[in-house]
């Protein structure tokens, strides 16, 4: 009678397959690889940050892609709202206080109430604006002042009949209506009241961005890295 015997088992447990041996070790070197691409991403982006620290920013210093400034009263909705850079590039108008040209577009959302632009007026300090035109504004009706800088044209028919052109000069302004800065200046309506908006000088197409009134000696700016 023949005994059929049992072969043992070794001590260290079942013996895996090598094609699930050499899957772990796949795995495993994957997992290596992404911790280490982690480390190396991790150590560069703390070496940015700490280069930038103390830096001012290279944006800081230039003049914004968009001209101007926009702010809602009532349903009346302000677009574009900025002081034009002199077409011929002369800052002899900064110089003498004007006289400077405003742009924007004034929008009546309202579909059934008219309103009227009365008044332009600098929040602080001296200065002067003319309005020439008529400024009332009917309902879905739009206001429009100057000629935007380069392509900020905000309709495609700027004397369309749903528009009405004016003219804003600015005269005798105060010492801080400099290219690149903004000044608080104060639109009053009819209906909608005053709201009082900070309006971006234009710095020019090639002006440099000012970041400080005009008189003021520039700051010597130490930068660390």
């Amino acid at each position: 009678m023949s005994v059929q015997r049992e072969s043992a088992q070794p001590t260290g447990g079942p013996t895996r397959p090598k094609a699930f041996s050499s899957a772990r070790t796949v795995r495993r070197g994957r997992v290596v690889s992404t911790l280490a691409a982690a480390a190396i991403a991790s150590g560069l982006l703390i070496g940015t940050t700490a280069c930038g620290a103390g830096q001012i920013s290279q944006t800081a210093n230039q003049a914004p892609a968009i001209n101007g400034n926009e702010i809602d009263a009532g349903s009346m909705a302000l677009r574009n709202v900025h002081i034009i850079f002199p077409k011929d590039g002369s800052t002899e108008e900064f110089v003498d206080g004007g006289p400077l040209e405003m742009a924007f577009l004034i929008a009546n959302q309202s579909p059934d109430t008219s309103d009227r632009l009365e008044s332009i007026t600098f929040a602080d300090g001296p200065g002067k604006v003319t309005i020439e035109g008529d400024t009332a504004i009917g309902p879905a009706q739009a206001l429009r002042a100057g000629e935007p800088s380069l392509l900020l044209e905000t309709s495609a028919e700027p004397d369309g009949p749903s528009e009405t052109p004016i003219t804003v000069t600015v005269t005798d302004a105060p010492d801080n209506l400099t290219p690149g800065l903004t000044i608080p200046m104060v639109f009053s309506f009819e209906n909608a009241g005053e709201t009082t908006i900070d309006v971006p000088i234009d710095a020019g197409a090639v002006l440099p961005r000012q970041d400080k009134p005009r008189g003021v000696d520039a700051d010597h700016v130490e930068e660390h890295h």
